[in-house]
């Protein structure tokens, strides 16, 4: 039973909580909107103007929000090629690197050769 009120207290305390006081409206703001749809209703062309306004606005802000991504898109375009340049700088500077580490053992392994051959030599 005890677990029961419990229950119901934790219920009915949540409920409570979640009613908040309703948002006032200003009462110009609702003049305001009364009169625009009253408007509206009355003249249907002026409705269809505010639409049309609005649907360009929309189409306006839709057309500038791809402008404004496109132009992201070129920048980051322009940081990925310069990225992949040097990348290849990079690349191509260990390649050299390589050689000529390459070039340097075969030196000394044609050294060690020409001492190995003498040493040879000599013992004989």
């Amino acid at each position: 039973m005890k677990k029961l009120v419990i229950l119901l207290l934790l219920a009915v305390g949540g409920v409570a909580y979640a009613q908040e006081a309703p948002v006032q409206v200003d009462p110009s703001v609702e003049a305001a909107r009364k009169a625009c749809t009253e408007a509206m209703n009355k003249d249907p062309s002026f409705a269809k103007s505010i639409i049309d306004t609005v649907d360009k606005q929309a189409d306006q802000r839709t057309l500038d929000a791809h402008l404004d991504a496109a132009k992201h898109v070129a920048e980051n375009e322009q940081h990925v090629i310069a990225a992949y340049i040097a990348m290849w700088i990079i690349a191509a500077l260990f390649v050299v690197f390589l050689w000529r580490r390459q070039q340097g053992l075969k030196l000394e392994i044609a050294q060690l050769r020409r001492d190995l051959d003498a040493a040879g030599k000599e013992s004989k």
